[in-house]
């Protein structure tokens, strides 16, 4: 993913194909799953290793096998740990698209009324098959299988409204929903101004709160404090411009929003393992 924007605008697949996959191991520079959201579904499969997955205000434990349904819209997060994991990002009104017929499940689903299940476990042997072969075929893009992604995914939809593996509402109360809201508006402000110096004050004053409280609500939420994280997204944004970029090390540093090159250092290797940006970029070419 090129863009690191936390309310994602990239284009997920084509319009024909709205579906988009990743394969991550420890060397891709999203490794850890910094806190974004997108108005695309998406699935997250464990190959390897254990996943500490939060969505919205609740956290998860996946371990091998395990799959995450992430609903349109959730603000979601992840740290791995020993872990490979791969992606598929897709737009789910696509099925609508797809058929004549009115389906009032479906319609629910797209309208946002129904949420669905978000763990599945070796207990759902019958959609981890389904997941299982959704995965291969946009792997090995084989004659025929755009189709045979479509089939599966309304075969998965169902499934779950058989087995009533979905809720009726949005399973948020007043308090956390308007807790998300405002962290969706404070991410918007460091996306858009990572780059230039931001005080906590800044960042604070963009929900009208005071930043002893701000700090509060923040950390609450993304277990970092505001600074703390905005360091973390900008080394985040350094790591993209450090793949596909043939800038310094030193431009990229001061255009991630960072005015000395020792701090930078320090805070990449913070949240990287001990690796310096060269370490880094050595061991991304080397892979």
């Amino acid at each position: 993913m090129k863009n690191l924007e936390f309310k994602e605008k990239i284009s997920h697949g084509t319009k024909f194909f709205p579906f988009a996959y990743y394969s991550v191991t420890h060397i891709h520079p999203r490794y850890t799953m910094t806190v974004h959201w997108h108005e695309e579904c998406e699935l997250v499969r464990i190959i390897k290793g254990s996943f500490n997955l939060k969505i919205n205000t609740k956290s998860y434990h996946l371990s091998e096998g395990d799959v995450a349904f992430i609903n349109s819209g959730f603000i979601h997060s992840g740290i791995p740990k020993n872990c490979i994991y791969e992606c598929l990002v897709f737009d789910i009104s696509f099925l609508k698209k797809e058929r004549s017929f009115s389906n009032s499940f479906l319609n629910s689903l797209i309208s946002f009324q129904k949420e669905i299940k978000i763990i599945y476990t070796k207990e759902n042997k019958n959609i981890l098959k389904i997941f299982d072969e959704i995965f291969t075929l946009i792997k090995n893009e084989k004659k025929g299988f755009e189709m045979k992604i479509f089939g599966l995914f309304y075969y998965f939809l169902g499934i779950i409204e058989e087995e009533d593996l979905f809720s009726n509402k949005i399973n948020i109360d007043f308090n956390n929903k308007r807790k998300l809201i405002h962290l969706k508006k404070v991410l918007s402000v460091i996306q858009k101004k990572y780059m230039y110096n931001i005080s906590l004050e800044d960042l604070a004053s963009s929900i009208d709160m005071n930043t002893n409280y701000f700090c509060k609500f923040f950390k609450e939420l993304t277990n970092k404090t505001p600074m703390e994280y905005l360091n973390y997204y900008r080394v985040e944004c350094a790591k993209e411009r450090l793949k596909e970029s043939n800038l310094s090390i030193t431009e990229i540093a001061y255009d991630c929003g960072f005015n000395d090159i020792s701090y930078f250092t320090k805070v990449f290797k913070k949240y990287n393992d001990n690796l310096t940006p060269r370490d880094f970029l050595k061991l991304y070419k080397k892979n």
